[in-house]
């Protein structure tokens, strides 16, 4: 008895030291350099670095630039999102930012999103929380004709080759980077529903289909979109209202904490 006593003890002991200890902190950049993007001012004619000149975002096993980034795009990132997955106020869009991060060492591209997330809360005392909202979106699925693109025998990140205005190569691309991408032009939220876990070479050519001279709607490109994924990807892409998990912005400076 006295046995089964003290081992009781010692196990409420345990779980009263495992409630007793502070949570592990979250993991953080070695060094990170957070500023207002104001070269991007040529490129776009705007004040304060509010230029629209090219976005560049360039991660590595052991950091992440990046260059004349709006914060919606850095959110976007860190929490693994789809732009129209993101809600906040207008100037998310619009004030640009170069932020430059290394870690300690090489390290999974999932902690490396944790460490962006940390150093958004820090710098840019950003808050945010997530709830599931029914709204129309794009459902992605195997077409019964049967998936055209390739599986990469490659290895290293995904790559993009553009060809002419309406036209490029994707090498060693996932279908959840594929449903972001898609997510611009059809102005929704692309769910995968593929169950494609692989990386996969393929070619999206929009050139006989698109005509430059001709203005276009949203209502005229999604058809479109529909039919190439169809079509050159073996992707079927249906529309329906889905709940989608929204990653509300409820807080965040415009100016972030100096480096």
């Amino acid at each position: 008895m006295l046995r089964i006593i003290g081992s009781v003890s010692l196990i409420l002991f345990n779980v009263g030291l495992a409630f007793s200890q502070p949570a592990a902190a979250p993991p953080a950049f070695d060094v990170a350099s957070v500023k207002v993007d104001t070269a991007g001012t040529s490129a776009g004619g705007g004040r304060g670095g509010m230029g629209r000149g090219r976005e560049i975002i360039t991660p590595s096993p052991a950091g992440i630039s990046m260059i004349n980034v709006p914060l919606k795009s850095v959110i976007q990132w860190a929490y693994h999102v789809q732009p129209v997955q993101i809600s906040g106020p207008g100037w998310l869009d619009v004030d640009r930012y170069d932020v430059v991060a290394k870690a300690a060492g090489a390290v999974p591209e999932d902690q490396l999103r944790q460490m962006m997330q940390k150093l958004l809360a820090d710098r840019f005392k950003l808050t945010v929380h997530r709830e599931s909202k029914e709204m129309r979106a794009f459902v992605a699925s195997v077409a019964k004709t049967g998936l055209k693109m390739k599986e990469s025998t490659s290895e290293g990140d995904m790559d993009i080759h553009p060809s002419g205005l309406a036209s490029a190569t994707f090498q060693r691309a996932t279908v959840s980077k594929l449903a972001e991408l898609l997510s611009g032009p059809l102005q929704a939220p692309v769910v995968d529903e593929t169950g494609l876990r692989g990386r996969y070479d393929f070619t999206i050519d929009l050139s006989n289909v698109l005509d430059p001279t001709t203005p276009m709607g949203i209502n005229d490109v999604i058809p479109i979109f529909i039919q190439v994924a169809q079509q050159q990807l073996g992707i079927k892409i249906d529309e329906r209202k889905v709940p989608v998990e929204m990653l509300m912005v409820d807080h965040a400076e415009k100016l972030p904490v100096e480096n």
